[in-house]
């Protein structure tokens, strides 16, 4: 995966912060806040696992967004 410009990354969290009341980190979910989920064994298959890395949504939020199949 490629690194995000500091733009970018400046950008994603104004979004964040916007939309959902919280800038993206490594441990929480941007959605619902929960935490310590960043880790590949929490996600069910290697696509949520990279969805997590663009997203930084948790898998639980991920299915309510795009269903858990």
């Amino acid at each position: 995966m490629t690194a995000k410009t500091p733009e970018m990354e400046a950008f994603l969290n104004n979004f964040t912060k916007k939309t959902f009341g919280r800038v993206r980190n490594n441990n929480e979910c941007v959605s619902c806040g929960s935490d310590n989920v960043a880790k590949p064994d929490y996600f069910r298959d290697n696509v949520s696992w990279e969805e997590w890395k663009i997203s930084k949504m948790c898998q639980r939020c991920q299915d309510k967004v795009w269903g858990n199949e």
